[in-house]
């Protein structure tokens, strides 16, 4: 053993690993091509080459394995967890988990940043595959129909994956990771936090960002929002459904917007175009409306009134959340999920916001128990179930076409909702028990000494930041106090941003650096810088992130371009 700067895996199978400035020579570790007929359980390797360094990846072993392979009792279709390994020859003693997204379904490319810093990295497809688990009714939805494969995408896919990629790498190496850390963004932060409560030991600091917390929750929020801008629609698709895209014009959405600024910007004490005290705003939709400016219709104004108040069933109960009023609305990433279209001059005809392609399919065969119930009906539309997934029955045009639309304007929030906690033979878990996220129990994490970042887009139109922060309330309360949650997890609000990006916001910052520095060196981030990258109204901006409860103030002196003159304070009111 002696101080190095570089280390690899030799011909031999000898393994020189890099700890610090330590190497290891690992007689016990296997050679690359040696993986593919490694014994591990319940698993086969498919591919163990070693690559070659490229301008942009560094000389590497990649595995690609399957787990669990089986044939579906309920759906007859092949299914197995997928994982996708890269361990680089010169190896940080470090294990990255790269988070997935949407519903899954694609095994990732298992590279990047991390890799290139010397990280072995994985990723999963979490037990399907969109490529070959799809149907003429679901499309790549019909996982939703076998119960295992519900599992699989909620935990247990990630959590194989996990496993069997710490074996790897022990038997690669010689050794185990001396750090492993988790980073994802959506149903990637979803899992971050999944991994945070049902298995505490297994990453030593995880990044959630904006994440899909108890998402079948947020599926009905969809449903919500979809039907209240369906009755703000001012034309219909070819398929005869209400357009929600005509619902508001861009320059309606963007006085919507410049509104909330004019009544709530100057409320965390500067006027700079992002409102960093949302819980002081008191904007109200009205004020666009015939008794006021006359910009917006009645129909407008209670659509946004609706939305913004919450799903909730006729009782008035919130089924969700409510919203945060933010100029954000009026950014692209808000339209895209909200009302559509997907992106500018979408081609396919109908409605494209991914509330009712992805949402409008997740929510009927994934988040329903049983998959694609009968619904019970609403003022917009009547009790149905979905036939096609397709009905262009064109290649590429599957989710869309006003596929699912019917069916979402037909949800209804009281003999429909409480589907998601439903349970029948065979599925013997609920939606809300397979993906459910928002447990404050996190004493074997705290105790095994895990770190946790959230990060949420105050204008993320998909996932409430309210419902974060009411999370992160109770995680508080039940975890001692905010000094004693704040050892192990906090929370950063970020301004004007929408999911997991986009808006009118500093969205550039790096939550990654900042959990590897509060995992090895001790220091708890008070503030994660971010950065306005190009397209937003101040183009390299910067401000401090403050961690939950402060919040960003201008101290008065500087320019307000800078982040270096704010701090981060809590607000007085």
């Amino acid at each position: 053993m002696r101080d190095v700067q570089w280390c690899r895996v030799t011909a031999s199978g000898i393994a020189l690993i890099l700890s610090a400035h330590t190497v290891y020579a690992a007689t016990s570790a296997l050679s690359c091509a040696d993986l593919a007929s490694a014994k591990i359980d319940d698993t086969v390797i498919t591919l163990a080459q070693l690559n070659a360094a490229t301008a942009t990846l560094p000389e590497h072993c990649e595995v690609i394995g399957a787990i669990n392979s089986r044939t579906s009792p309920v759906d007859g279709q092949s299914y197995t967890i997928r994982f996708h390994l890269r361990m680089p020859t010169i190896w940080n003693s470090r294990f990255f988990y790269q988070g997935g997204g949407g519903t899954d379904g694609n095994l990732g490319d298992a590279s990047g940043a991390q890799l290139q810093q010397g990280y072995a990295v994985v990723s999963t497809d979490s037990g399907h595959d969109n490529a070959t688990n799809t149907s003429t009714v679901a499309g790549t939805f019909e996982f939703g129909f076998d119960p295992q494969a519900r599992s699989d995408y909620g935990y247990n896919g990630p959590a194989e994956a996990t496993e069997k990629a710490k074996i790897l790498i022990r038997k690669f190496y010689g050794k185990r990771p001396k750090y492993s850390y988790f980073a994802g963004c959506s149903e990637g932060g979803r899992e971050g936090l999944m991994f945070s409560q049902r298995f505490p030991d297994f990453f030593d600091g995880i990044v959630a960002g904006n994440p899909g917390m108890d998402l079948p929750k947020a599926a009905v929020a969809e449903a919500w929002d979809s039907q209240a801008f369906a009755r703000a629609a001012r034309s219909s698709t070819p398929f005869g459904n209400p357009d929600l895209a005509s619902s508001f014009t861009d320059a309606e959405l963007a006085a919507v917007g410049n509104a909330i600024l004019q009544a709530c910007d100057a409320q965390d004490g500067l006027a700079d175009g992002m409102v960093f005290n949302p819980q002081s705003c008191r904007f109200d939709p009205a004020a666009l409306g015939p008794g006021g400016s006359g910009l917006l219709s009645p129909a407008q104004v209670t659509a946004l009134e609706q939305v913004f108040h919450g799903a909730r069933n006729s009782h008035g109960e919130l089924l969700y959340a409510s919203w945060f009023w933010d100029p954000g609305i009026a950014a692209f990433g808000w339209r895209q999920w909200k009302i559509g279209p997907l992106v500018p001059g979408f081609p396919i005809p109908g409605n494209s916001a991914l509330n009712v392609t992805l949402g409008g399919g997740a929510l009927p065969f994934i988040f329903t128990t049983p998959p694609n119930s009968t619904t019970g009906g609403t003022d917009l539309a009547a009790s149905t179930v979905i036939t096609t997934a397709n009905p262009i029955g064109a290649p590429g045009t599957a989710n869309f076409g006003d596929a699912f639309v019917p069916w979402v304007l037909s949800f209804n929030m009281d003999s429909d909702a409480p589907k998601i906690f439903a349970r029948s033979k065979p599925y013997k878990e609920s939606a809300l028990d397979f993906m459910g996220t928002s447990s404050t129990d996190y004493k074997r994490f705290k105790k095994n000494g895990g770190k946790l970042i959230v990060y949420t887009g105050q204008a993320d139109p998909v996932f409430s930041s309210k419902y974060h922060l009411k999370w992160y309330r109770e995680l508080i309360e039940r975890n001692g106090g905010l000094d004693e949650t704040q050892e192990f997890a906090r929370i950063f609000v970020v301004p004007g941003m929408n999911h997991c990006g986009g808006g009118p916001a500093t969205s550039q910052f790096d939550a990654f650096a900042a959990v590897v520095d509060w995992v090895e060196n001790g220091s708890a981030p008070e503030r994660i810088i971010g950065t306005a990258p190009a397209g937003t109204p101040w183009p390299g901006r910067t401000r401090p992130l403050c961690a939950y409860p402060k919040q960003a103030r201008y101290i008065g002196q500087g320019s307000i371009e800078d982040q270096a003159n704010f701090r981060c304070e809590r607000p007085t009111h």
